[in-house]
């Protein structure tokens, strides 16, 4: 029998989200979906990746930097004579440049949403909109008989990646339809923005460091995962004053891509209507990107006691670039419907959390929507600006303290996450204190520079750029050459027997003059016994041959 946690009841309306938003499925009742939109551009992800072009910033390479003359140039010295730079001047346009291409990375970014910043959460019902328009010119433009078209039908229902994510829900999730319908929204939406946007960029996190370990899926049941993973269909929840209750079950999705070491998502629902949603967005540590992270608390009885979400700086300095925070303000504005609703931020959270971090205790179902809104718009922002980003290069001194400081804004970050105590007495109070411990410092919040996941690129653009790079590894293989050759040999079969059954390209038939031209040279090339019997017949067959002629030939003497 299958056992599930009870769900917590409804903490808001569908209403709040916008007029958009509608029943899901009939069996689970108060579980809302909002169908989708993406960016108007569909374009941006095939060149989003391209990077910023060093060319365009108009900085001077410093290997051609000699000496200049203090002449006509009062910003190079204050002396009037000719000499070398100073380390102090070298620094300052090291500097200047740094803050140049930050400055164009964030116009660049900020681009693909600032003319519709309401499209960073409605890029679903735009995406839904295109899909319908499209639906409609093919119903104008198709004739009545051919709306049954195959074609046609596969462009029906060829829908745009975003509307699919929200359709898919949370999917296999097996906690799927117990948990708050807040917690499935975002869960769906920010899962759905990973396949979205990393595309072939996304790799499941190695299965070795958390599903072999039964990380997936925790049951405070079988917290050795005895049953491996199928304790909570199996095993009856124990009642009220039994032992065991509150069991609590944890679910975990775990991926990482070119940008990012560890994508988590943490879904968790107790048994007396507790539940967790947990999301952090590591950058790999060689990036100059903040940690996303992001907590939603559903207590007993159905209300949200917390709702939390920030960029954390990994800078030494604990800020964020000029155009992040930009971002982060323009969104909460327009999203947040009191921005000064902000609960105390413990004194764990303020070594990490930035300025403006949103830690709130919704009053009512609209300031939930408001919340989730924003959650999400900065969450798809986050995603896109990962796009454009590239990894920082150790090749000076300069460079490798970057480094060091951005692995420093790491470890700050998981450090000061493991001080919180909340986290730790649930966990332990259903698995026992060992197993927090290795579950938060191992899946939670880790820090393991030297074993950093590896980024395998599926994508096609990666295939084409190896085989460039290889010119020899195009040459196929032996296997598959023998496989073409043999699917060949039946195909030219195929198109001969047709040909000697007695149909032609006048009345009708499908086989073309070329095709059986291909057919016999085909069967020339590979076959022992056909090519002796046409030389046989032709001995300037050879000679046809490496002309080309020999199909031809062969054919005018088969029609004939």
């Amino acid at each position: 029998m299958y056992h599930r946690i009870r769900s917590a009841p409804v903490s808001f309306s569908a209403e709040h989200l916008g007029p958009r938003v509608q029943p899901a499925c009939s069996h689970l009742p108060g579980r809302i979906e909002v169908p989708a939109r993406t960016f108007r551009s569909y374009g941006y992800l095939n060149h989003i990746r391209a990077g910023l072009h060093r060319e365009t910033l108009g900085k001077p390479g410093f290997a051609e930097l000699r000496c200049r003359s203090a002449q006509g140039d009062e910003q190079a010295s204050t002396s009037s004579t000719e000499g070398p730079w100073s380390p102090e001047q070298l620094l300052k346009m090291t500097d200047d440049e740094e803050q140049k291409e930050e400055e164009v990375l964030g116009g660049t970014w900020r681009a693909y949403f600032e003319d519709d910043p309401e499209g960073l959460f409605n890029y679903v019902e735009a995406a839904e909109d295109e899909w319908l328009s499209t639906i409609d010119t093919i119903i104008k433009k198709a004739p009545d008989n051919m709306l049954e078209d195959a074609a046609i039908n596969e462009i029906a229902h060829r829908f745009p990646m975003a509307m699919a994510n929200d359709m898919i829900g949370m999917g296999t999730w097996r906690l799927r339809g117990t948990v708050d319908p807040a917690v499935e929204f975002l869960v769906a939406r920010i899962e759905g923005c990973w396949r979205e946007i990393c595309k072939d960029d996304l790799n499941l996190y190695p299965v070795e460091r958390w599903k072999e370990q039964g990380w997936d899926i925790c049951d405070s049941m079988d917290p050795q995962s005895e049953l491996e993973g199928y304790s909570y269909a199996d095993m009856p929840s124990p009642e009220k004053g039994e032992e065991g209750y509150p069991r609590l079950v944890l679910e975990n999705r775990i991926y990482c891509s070119r940008v990012f070491r560890k994508l988590h998502i943490e879904v968790g629902a107790r048994q007396d209507g507790l539940q967790v949603l947990h999301v952090v967005l590591y950058p790999r540590y060689a990036y100059d990107m903040p940690i996303l992270a992001m907590d939603l608390v559903v207590v007993p009885g159905g209300r949200v006691s917390l709702a939390i979400v920030d960029a954390c700086p990994v800078r030494r300095n604990k800020a964020l670039p000029a155009h992040y925070m930009q971002t982060m303000q323009e969104l909460q504005e327009l999203f947040l419907t009191d921005p000064a609703n902000q609960r105390t931020i413990p004194e764990w959270g303020k070594a990490i959390f930035s300025p403006l971090c949103v830690c709130m205790e919704p009053k009512d179902g609209e300031e939930l929507a408001g919340f989730m809104k924003y959650a999400l718009g900065l969450h798809r922002a986050h995603m896109l600006l990962s796009q454009l980003s590239e990894p920082v290069e150790g090749v000076d001194r300069r460079g490798e303290a970057r480094l060091a400081e951005l692995l420093e804004g790491q470890r700050r970050f998981v450090e000061k996450q493991l001080e919180n105590k909340k986290t730790s007495r649930v966990l332990e109070a259903a698995f026992g204190a060992e197993w927090a411990q290795k579950y938060m410092s191992e899946v939670m919040f880790d820090f393991k520079p030297d074993e950093e996941p590896a980024f395998h690129d599926a994508s096609i653009n990666q295939l084409y750029e190896y085989f460039d790079r290889n010119p020899e590894l195009g040459t196929m293989p032996e296997e598959v050459a023998e496989l073409r050759n043999a699917l060949d040999r039946e195909r030219a079969e195929e198109y001969l027997e047709v040909l000697m059954s007695g149909a032609s390209d006048n009345s009708g038939s499908p086989i073309s003059q070329s095709r059986v031209e291909w057919a016999l040279t085909h069967m020339y090339e590979t076959d022992d016994a056909f090519r002796e019997s046409v030389e046989s017949l032709f001995p300037e067959a050879a000679s046809l041959y490496s002309s080309g002629e020999l199909g031809r030939v062969l054919a005018d003497q088969l029609k004939g």
